[in-house]
C-alpha cells in the first residue's frame, strides 16, 4: 500500500472512528446514569455532535489530502489536548480506566502515524 493510500486509509477510519464515538456521546448520559454518575447531558450531546462533524470532515478531508491538510493536524492537536485531559480524569474517576485505556492508546498512534505520513 502506498503512503498516500495509506493516509487516506487513516483519515476515513479515524473519521469513522469519530462518527461512531459521537454517536455513543449522543446517548451517554443514559448508561452514565445506570452507574449513578450525575452527567451534563448538554456537554456530551455537545461533544458528540462535534465529533461526528470532525469525523466527516476528516473523511472529506481524504480525498484531497494536499488541499485540507490542516483538518487533520488540528485533528491531532485536539487528540493531544485530550489525552492529557483523559490523564487527569482517570484519577477522578477511576472506574472509567478501561474505556479510557483504549482511547490513550488509538489517539497517539493515530496521531503519530497521520502526522508521519503526512510530512512525506
Amino acid at each position: 500500500m502506498q503512503k498516500t493510500g495509506f493516509l487516506e486509509f487513516l483519515l476515513i477510519f479515524g473519521g469513522i472512528f469519530e462518527i461512531v464515538i459521537g454517536i455513543i456521546l449522543l446517548f451517554i448520559d443514559l448508561v452514565i446514569g445506570l452507574i449513578n454518575l450525575e452527567t451534563i447531558s448538554t456537554f456530551s450531546q455537545m461533544a458528540g455532535s462535534f465529533l461526528i462533524g470532525y469525523g466527516i470532515l476528516l473523511i472529506i478531508s481524504s480525498k484531497d489530502i494536499e488541499r485540507y491538510k490542516l483538518i487533520p493536524l488540528i485533528n491531532i492537536l485536539i487528540r493531544v489536548i485530550m489525552v492529557v485531559f483523559t490523564l487527569f480524569n482517570i484519577i477522578k474517576y477511576p472506574q472509567f480506566l478501561p474505556i479510557t485505556v483504549f482511547a490513550l492508546i488509538y489517539d497517539p498512534i493515530w496521531s503519530v502515524c497521520v502526522l508521519l505520513l503526512l510530512k512525506k
